[in-house]
C-alpha cells in the first residue's frame, strides 16, 4: 500500500488546498516519490473529480502535468477528503518565475500565470519545461464547436484572462483559448498584464470595450504575433495554425535545426516556413 505524507501547503484556495507529499512506501505500481496533492472536502470536489477523468485521457502527454493516482481519505473528525496526486513541478508555476524575473529588474526573452507549472529541463542545457495544470473547468470542444450559454457575464475561468465574447455571449470556443495565449505571453515578455483596472466592474467593461495593451518594449515581431492573439473580433483572430506558422514561432524552430538546415533557411528573413503541426506548439520550449 502506498502511504502518502503531506509536509506543507503549496497553495490554498476556498475550496480546496494543494499540498507537497512524500511517498513513505511506495508500491511497486507507483514510482512516483513525492507529489503535488490537491485535496478537497468530499462534497466540494466535484471539480477535482473532473480534472481527474480530464488528466486521464492527457496520460503521457508531455505538455500535460501527470495524473499519479486519486484517493479519498477520513480525518480524525470524520469528514471525508478526496485527493488528486499530480507530478509535482519543483520550479513552482510560470506567474512565480514572472515574478522572479520582475523582483530581478529583469523582463523574460521573449522565446523564454498559475496553471502553467515550471520543470527543469537538464536535457536542454538547463532550459525551464513548462507543463499545463488545473483542469477542473475544462470543456472538450470539437473543432468547428463552441460552447455557449448566450448569457452575459459568465464566463469560465480567471476573468482577467477571458476575451470579449465570453462576457458578451458567454461563447466559449478554441478562439478563446488564443486569446488567453496572447494575454500570458504578453506577461511573460513583459511582466506586465494587458489590462490595468480598479475594480471587477472596470475590467469586465474594459475587455468587452476597449482593446488589450502591451505595456512594455517587446520587438515588431513579437508584437504583431501578440496583436493576432488579441484580436477582439474572435472570427478574425488568428487560429493555432496560423499562429505557428507567424515568424514569431518560425525563427524558434529555425533555432533548433542542424546549422546546414538553418542556412538555408536564412534565405526567407522572415521565417523559415517549417510546417509545424497542431499538436506540437511547444509552450513548454518558450522559456
Amino acid at each position: 500500500m502506498d502511504q502518502w505524507r503531506k509536509l506543507r501547503v503549496l497553495d490554498a484556495g476556498f475550496f480546496e488546498k494543494i499540498y507537497y507529499a512524500v511517498n513513505i512506501h511506495p508500491s511497486s505500481f507507483l514510482s512516483a516519490s513525492v507529489a503535488a496533492v490537491k485535496c478537497a472536502d468530499m462534497h466540494r470536489s466535484i471539480s477535482l473529480q473532473q480534472e481527474a477523468k480530464i488528466l486521464i485521457t492527457l496520460k503521457d502527454s508531455p505538455y500535460v502535468v501527470q495524473f499519479i493516482g486519486a484517493d479519498v481519505s477520513i480525518n480524525n473528525d470524520n469528514i471525508s477528503t478526496y485527493n488528486l496526486f499530480l507530478e509535482y513541478a519543483s520550479g513552482g508555476s510560470l506567474h512565480d518565475l514572472i515574478n522572479n524575473y520582475k523582483r530581478g529588474m529583469r523582463k523574460m526573452s521573449e522565446l523564454e500565470p498559475a496553471n502553467v507549472l515550471v520543470f527543469d529541463n537538464a536535457e536542454r542545457g538547463g532550459m525551464h519545461k513548462l507543463k499545463l495544470t488545473d483542469f477542473g473547468l475544462s470543456l472538450r470542444v470539437p473543432k468547428g464547436v463552441a460552447y455557449m450559454t448566450g448569457a452575459t457575464l459568465s464566463n469560465r475561468g480567471t476573468l482577467i484572462y477571458v476575451p470579449p465574447e465570453s462576457l458578451t455571449s458567454g461563447f466559449h470556443g478554441r478562439a478563446y483559448d488564443i486569446w488567453l495565449l496572447g494575454c500570458t505571453v504578453t506577461e511573460m515578455m513583459t511582466g506586465s498584464r494587458v489590462w490595468i483596472y480598479r475594480n471587477t466592474r472596470d475590467l469586465q467593461s474594459q475587455i468587452m470595450n476597449e482593446y488589450p495593451m502591451i505595456w512594455g518594449n517587446v520587438s515588431e515581431m513579437a508584437n504583431d504575433f501578440l496583436h493576432k492573439c488579441l484580436i477582439k473580433d474572435r472570427l478574425r483572430r488568428w487560429t493555432s495554425e496560423q499562429l505557428l506558422q507567424h515568424p514569431f514561432i518560425q525563427q524558434v524552430v529555425c533555432s533548433w535545426m542542424p546549422e546546414t538546415q538553418r542556412r538555408t533557411a536564412r534565405v526567407n528573413p522572415s521565417g523559415c516556413t517549417v510546417s509545424v503541426p497542431e499538436k506540437h506548439l511547444l509552450l513548454h520550449q518558450l522559456v
